[in-house]
């Protein structure tokens, strides 16, 4: 998994333990990241995270309602993580929910 992807896919897993660490106006701009994907996807990666309201659910689940294999379903959602990962929408949004330290912002 490439680096834009794991930041993203990082940011999911925290905003599932932790979904009060957002703002109300992060949560709507995710809400149209998540837009950028066909209904189906975007569904399937929201409910992988458990994020945005909606329940969390196993893997084996998933996969089983889209007639894949757990593998099959674990690179789908890869693949959408990483499509969104290198938007711009992203690459933005990004810097509201991972403000650079300040020791990144002197280099």
């Amino acid at each position: 998994m490439d680096t834009l992807t794991k930041e993203l896919q990082t940011f999911l897993v925290r905003l599932s333990y932790q979904p009060e660490t957002v703002s109300h106006q992060t949560e709507h701009y995710l809400e149209h990241l998540f837009h950028l994907l066909p209904v189906d996807e975007e569904e399937a990666v929201l409910h992988y995270f458990g994020v945005l309201g909606h329940r969390q659910e196993p893997l084996a689940q998933l996969a089983r309602e889209r007639c894949l294999s757990p593998e099959a379903m674990m690179e789908q959602i890869d693949t959408n993580l990483h499509r969104l990962a290198i938007t711009p929408e992203w690459q933005m949004l990004k810097t509201l929910v991972n403000p650079p330290s300040a020791s990144e912002a002197a280099s």
